[in-house]
């Protein structure tokens, strides 16, 4: 089953109390199981960054956070894109009906949340006006930004306990440069920077963090939107420990502001 409002596209794969789940492109359920969720979560004030659909919202909520913030950007201009697509780009995501907002608000009211969304850029967080959280989870979205290393600083700003950082590495990197910090241009138009592990732990240093713990490389799953048949390369699963299977290489990191 899926919620009613499947005509829009949802970017998370999300279990409403219904039974039904939305058609998300993606499906980072069983990607949270893999978290090491720091125990500071439990009653904490989390902040979720990049929110989107709100997946990661609702999975700190579920597992206890007292009080969850989240931000994305609303309006499509104010998005990363580079100059060949800023007319493109924000046309794109209206013509597929996958703008930033509506589906959070939807599970929202689905789920009976009370998490709170903002509209609001990562470079713009501020300690004053977004006060401080003990868990910061930030979803693959660095590799959407012109500046990760200043969307990691900024969010250090806001951080008094950990970060949980679930990034895409690039398999290709992690497989021919596994020791020497490096990041590759993505070839999409709504996508900078894509890394191999040594260069996410590079930014994360770069950007005032330091890295205390690193998970195994995993495949992202597609959620009922995604492509039946991913066309990303074979080294995704050699990279990920399981040949022959193909889909998106992520890797998640646990870090703490470095003391300034």
């Amino acid at each position: 089953m899926s919620v009613p409002s499947s005509s829009r596209s949802w970017y998370h794969t999300i279990d409403l109390p219904d039974g039904s789940t939305t058609p998300g492109w993606i499906d980072t359920r069983p990607v949270a199981r893999l978290v090491p969720w720091p125990s500071s979560l439990r009653g904490g004030r989390c902040l979720d960054v990049g929110a989107f659909d709100g997946f990661w919202s609702f999975e700190m909520e579920r597992r206890g956070a007292a009080e969850v913030v989240a931000i994305d950007v609303d309006d499509p201009e104010e998005l990363d894109f580079a100059i060949d697509y800023k007319a493109a780009g924000p046309e794109h995501i209206r013509e597929i009906r996958a703008e930033r907002g509506p589906g959070f608000a939807e599970a929202k009211a689905a789920l009976g949340s009370s998490a709170v969304r903002r509209n609001r850029s990562v470079y713009d967080l501020d300690p004053i006006e977004d006060g401080r959280f003990d868990v910061v989870v930030c979803g693959a979205i660095l590799l959407h930004l012109r500046d990760p290393v200043l969307a990691l600083e900024r969010i250090r700003e806001v951080c008094d306990g950990t970060l949980v950082l679930v990034e895409l590495v690039d398999p290709i990197l992690e497989l021919f440069a596994p020791r020497y910090p490096s990041a590759a241009v993505r070839p999409y138009a709504d996508q900078w920077w894509v890394t191999n592990s040594p260069g996410m732990e590079k930014m994360l240093s770069m950007g005032g963090w330091d890295v205390v713990q690193r998970c195994p490389r995993f495949l992202f799953p597609y959620g009922p939107s995604g492509p039946s048949r991913p066309d990303q390369s074979w080294l995704t699963g050699i990279a990920a420990r399981r040949p022959g299977r193909r889909g998106i290489l992520g890797r998640i990191w646990l870090a703490r502001p470095r003391p300034k």
